[in-house]
């Protein structure tokens, strides 16, 4: 059985993720306090470990520094959920065994996804197409589901409001939950009390204070044979909702109150939000939008390499600690498809047959946006690695070496603070 430590301040989060990667039958154990975290990791010895990272990173990084130092840890596979940061200071986290870092808001879907490939698990998850959005507009929560009902979705639900709920201090809020835009029949029922039984086990959420919105006959029917709903009212009319729950003192036009109350919402998900109800999947279909901006790849690698056995055996390596690498068997088919903001780190071999290993440091010496560069070539005269370093290189390393003393070499360049 895989084993997965789960090191996270935020409760709901942390039993959240170990109730969904029980259903997959993998040993889950939670802690919440660092100081716990390096006995547990020791005695456990893990598969994975998924890392909250605060926003002063102090306690995390103390963490991760033991970790290192410890032959039977060092090794353990890392994803880390955190604040934003440099791609240079995520990088660097490399060399700790990290491999994922899904800055806040995550993506749930990617996110999962990525814990199944590190484990090499497929881990179930429901794909149904739907949309999740959630708002808030003083004490009234909307809670807006269209297109179908995805219970990952839902599952994530619970987390999201009582976050919002406590974030915000609301001591009665009252939840608006808007089903218009979907076909109800009685094969939803499952998924009905998924989401109403997700909504009601937030503490300070009374049945009371629950209206829904939909034209569905079925809704009706629903709630009428279930006495744990009790309290929860249906209506198809927007107006008489709006009245039920907010103050109409403060105007009696119902336009007035769906303008000022409703559209104008005084809550954004991105401040304070763990995870995201929206999925990639969601937004945007694109693989390599997927690659650059939301899988959360710690390090991206450029290998420049004529010998194509030396090649492949460095890309198995980096791959091996999570990295994504692109390998080229020329400098002049890597020039050709680089960008500055596609690398982390360049390996080359300066000793090519067309010299093009030399044209990618002379394009690149002067340019303030290019990664790192180290070179990994055969033994070279002084004079020659004289004018590698001049022309922008970080290290030389002689060829060869065992691929894991290659990347841990490499990863001792990568130098961001983080």
């Amino acid at each position: 059985m895989k084993k997965v430590l789960i090191i996270d301040s935020h409760q709901l989060f942390r039993d959240f993720l170990k109730q969904k990667l029980s259903v997959d039958q993998i040993e889950v154990t939670l802690t919440q306090e660092n100081r716990d975290s390096y006995p547990k990791m020791l005695t456990l010895l893990p598969n994975l470990v998924i890392l909250d990272m605060s926003e002063d990173r102090v306690e995390e990084m103390a963490f991760l520094e033991k970790k290192l130092g410890d032959p039977n840890t060092a090794s353990i596979p890392t994803i880390i959920t955190g604040p934003s940061a440099e791609k240079s200071s995520i990088a660097a986290l490399a060399k700790y065994g990290v491999i994922k870092y899904f800055a806040k808001p995550i993506q749930f879907d990617v996110f999962f996804e990525a814990i199944g490939k590190v484990l090499h698990i497929p881990l179930s998850m429901d794909t149904t197409p739907s949309v999740l959005d959630l708002h808030r507009n003083n004490s009234i929560i909307f809670i807006e589901l269209a297109v179908g009902l995805n219970r990952e979705k839902i599952a994530l639900l619970q987390y999201k409001l009582t976050e919002m709920i406590e974030t915000e201090e609301l001591e009665s809020p009252k939840i608006l939950i808007m089903l218009t835009n979907l076909e109800l029949t009685f094969v939803d029922g499952y998924n009905l009390e998924f989401l109403l039984d997700n909504i009601l086990a937030c503490p300070k959420v009374h049945t009371k204070h629950v209206k829904i919105l939909s034209l569905s006959p079925f809704l009706k029917e629903f709630l009428d044979g279930h006495e744990a709903y009790n309290g929860i009212e249906m209506s198809n009319n927007l107006p008489k909702v709006l009245n039920s729950l907010i103050d109409t003192t403060i105007t009696s036009s119902v336009s007035d109150l769906i303008t000022d109350r409703i559209l104008t919402s005084s809550y954004l998900d991105e401040d304070s939000s763990s995870v995201e109800t929206r999925f990639f999947s969601d937004t945007n279909s694109d693989p390599e939008a997927l690659q650059a901006a939301a899988d959360g790849t710690v390090l991206k690698i450029a290998i420049i390499d004529a010998d194509l056995k030396s090649l492949a055996m460095s890309k198995t390596a980096f791959e091996g600690y999570g990295a994504t690498v692109s390998a080229y068997n020329s400098g002049n088919s890597f020039l050709q498809d680089y960008t500055p903001e596609k690398f982390n780190l360049i390996v080359l071999d300066v000793v090519m047959p067309d010299n093009s290993g030399l044209a990618v440091l002379n394009q690149l010496k002067n340019r303030y946006d290019s990664p790192p560069i180290i070179v990994y070539s055969q033994p070279l005269q002084r004079e020659w690695v004289v004018n590698i370093l001049k022309a922008g290189a970080k290290t030389y390393i002689v060829k060869p070496q065992k691929p894991n003393q290659l990347v841990q070499k490499s990863l001792s360049v990568l130098k961001g603070e983080f």
